[in-house]
């Protein structure tokens, strides 16, 4: 299954969705306030961007290497100022944000510390670098026990796609080497809430059939698909994947 732009914007704002508590801790922890300078690297779709409107005043700017997606990030973010480049070399100058994140960005990159060292670069002193939200599958957990094999499936895909589906547990290390302060780390909490949304369900597993269509038999798959819906219409489903953040400062 092809996924569209306009798929992945609805994938992106579900999982904005998710961590929109944190994003906010996160924003207030960094001292968001008018006339702050905040970029995200690999804005996509401009999903965690249409909220900024809460944060009155501030300079808000996003990058992605995917022009197709910011075409969508600006009508989901149109206050926002984007960029077309590539987070390995930022066109920005030195210290010129108070802010940059990221949002389950670094687990598809090649080398997320080089990433984030131009984070640094183009934070002033005192800024805050923030990712946000990056996943780790090795501790993912899917109940009823049978589903399990879903998420072995996709941790396969995404290291096929050159992923790395470990990287949350990976994050304390990256932000350490780059000589951050105040360094904060932690793990988001997972809340389930009944009945689960039929169109919730729907994005979730048809991203999840784009990862491993090519990894299982279409009939065991659909198989799976039927008890996934069985155990989510009776309240037994839990998929947990947990999902680390990290602040740190600019010293």
């Amino acid at each position: 299954m092809n996924l569209k732009p306009t798929d992945w914007h609805n994938r992106y704002k579900q999982q904005a969705q998710w961590t929109q508590d944190l994003r906010h801790y996160l924003l207030q922890r960094a001292g968001i306030s008018p006339g702050k300078v905040v970029l995200e690297v690999g804005c996509g779709s401009g999903a965690t961007m249409s909220d900024f409107h809460k944060y009155e005043n501030t300079c808000l700017f996003g990058v992605d290497i995917d022009l197709s997606l910011l075409t969508v990030a600006s009508r989901a973010a149109p206050q926002a100022s984007l960029i077309n480049a590539d987070g390995n070399l930022l066109p920005i100058k030195n210290a010129c944000c108070d802010i940059s994140y990221c949002h389950y960005l670094l687990l598809w990159l090649i080398n997320p510390l080089k990433v984030l060292s131009e984070m640094m670069r183009i934070t002033k002193k005192g800024g805050a670098i923030i990712a946000m939200a990056e996943p780790d599958y090795g501790g993912r957990i899917d109940f009823p026990k049978e589903l399990s094999q879903l998420g072995k499936w996709q941790t396969e895909s995404l290291l096929y796609q050159g992923a790395d589906p470990l990287i949350g547990r990976k994050l304390a290390k990256l932000f350490v080497s780059l000589g951050l302060e105040n360094i904060e780390v932690g793990v988001m909490g997972g809340q389930w809430h009944l009945p689960y949304p039929p169109n919730e369900l729907n994005l979730e597993w048809d991203v999840l059939e784009s990862d491993i269509a090519d990894f299982a038999p279409r009939e065991t798959i659909q198989q799976l698909k039927a008890l996934n819906e069985t155990s989510y219409s009776n309240g037994t489903r839990i998929l947990y994947v947990p999902t680390f953040y990290a602040l740190g400062l600019v010293p």
